[in-house]
């Protein structure tokens, strides 16, 4: 009996040291899942500021060799030359700056200075001092009609060959309407630009203002743009004081006084037009003008043969229309020249013109005759018959040379 008491009292003792050791085990297994907790939040904050540490590091380090050198592209690196490309093609998009600087290097040579006074070659300002343009070989200069309209003053022409040698020049003759003129000196030896036919100048067409006025290219004066608007009519009041009508072209190239009188180019270097200040001021759409290469050409040729003014011009070619059943004679046209007064009025073949200026067509020469009494800029009425309709308009009068 008391073996059995023992027994049961060691077998209680046993189980409560197992069951004491099984609570001392739980115990340190909840201890252990905290630690590991505790440890874990200890590392993630630890990860968090070092990667919080080396990002600023790095940044501050960044930040001072972009301030040592702002931009390091290796040349020969793909990604340079990617770069380097794409904004080679963005500008070529806009214009060929190359392509300009060779057109201006080329034309300079055919562009002079001139002025009343020598001194004002070597000065700042651009009063007093205007572009010339070489129109051949034996010395003629076309140049604006500012420099000329000073009563007894000499004309001085200063070069881009020769910077230190000064010439005079002599004026040859002069065109109230357009505001140009024509200078001549002996011995320059300049050779003229190439010219275009202005005829073709179209819409958006690129194209340079360019002029020297000092007669130094490292001082020339070059801008650039696109064609607004072809053969646009300028009103202006002509030198003796006549309103009257330029026929230009528009652009958005800057006409200043440092090209004005210099030559409007197209990319292949080619004079379409001659910068006008003077039309340009006239527009109040604020755009630079040039007057048409083929109307400028024809004042000069005119100039340089006879010293005169153009005549006025309104190319029309045909023969009288009787009267006939009770229809008005007239004038029936049989041919129009090309940029002549009637071409540019909106005059075809087949129209009869039955008066101008209210003065009515009775003989074959009635128009030819009435125009010798006006002036190449003048607006003059013309009314006449196409098929069955009578239209009027008001034609600028257009210039020929005198031959």
């Amino acid at each position: 009996m008391e073996d059995k008491n023992n027994l049961d009292r060691d077998n209680k003792i046993e189980n409560n040291g197992q069951k004491d050791h099984a609570k001392s085990g739980e115990i340190r297994y909840r201890l252990d899942q905290k630690s590991r907790i505790k440890n874990g939040a200890f590392q993630l904050i630890t990860l968090f500021i070092v990667v919080i540490v080396t990002s600023v590091t790095t940044a501050t380090y960044v930040s001072r060799k972009i301030q040592e050198n702002p931009l390091v592209i290796d040349d020969n690196s793909n990604f340079s030359q990617m770069i380097r490309k794409s904004l080679d093609n963005f500008g070529n998009a806009f214009y060929d700056r190359t392509r300009i600087r060779e057109i201006y290097k080329e034309v300079s040579l055919s562009l002079v200075g001139v002025a009343n006074n020598p001194e004002l070659f070597y000065g700042d300002s651009y009063e007093g001092v205007y572009t010339g343009v070489v129109m051949n070989s034996e010395g003629y200069i076309l140049v604006p009609y500012d420099v000329t309209n000073l009563t007894d003053s000499e004309i001085f022409i200063r070069t881009d060959r020769d910077n230190d040698r000064i010439y005079q020049a002599e004026v040859v003759g002069r065109d109230t309407a357009s505001g140009l003129a024509v200078l001549q000196v002996e011995g320059l030896g300049l050779r003229p630009p190439k010219f275009s036919d202005s005829s073709t100048v179209k819409v958006a067409q690129s194209v340079i203002a360019m002029g020297n006025p000092f007669g130094d290219s490292d001082r020339g004066t070059l801008t650039f743009g696109v064609v607004s608007t072809v053969n646009k009519a300028y009103p202006i009041l002509s030198y003796d004081n006549r309103d009257v009508k330029v026929f230009g072209i528009e652009t958005d190239a800057k006409v200043t006084p440092g090209n004005s009188g210099g030559v409007l180019l197209n990319m292949n270097g080619e004079v379409v037009g001659f910068n006008s200040l003077r039309l340009s001021s006239s527009s109040r759409s604020g755009l630079g003008a040039a007057i048409t290469a083929n109307e400028a050409r024809n004042i000069a040729r005119s100039l340089i043969n006879s010293g005169e003014d153009l005549v006025p011009f309104i190319g029309v070619y045909g023969d009288l229309v009787p009267e006939v059943e009770g229809e008005e004679s007239g004038f029936y046209v049989q041919r129009i020249a090309p940029e002549g007064t009637a071409d540019r009025a909106g005059l075809r073949p087949t129209d009869i013109i039955l008066s101008i200026d209210n003065l009515p067509i009775e003989t074959s020469t009635t128009i030819e005759e009435y125009i010798k009494t006006r002036k190449v800029g003048d607006v003059v009425k013309i009314r006449f018959r196409r098929v069955s309709e009578i239209i009027e308009v008001e034609a600028t009068l257009y210039g020929t040379s005198v031959d």
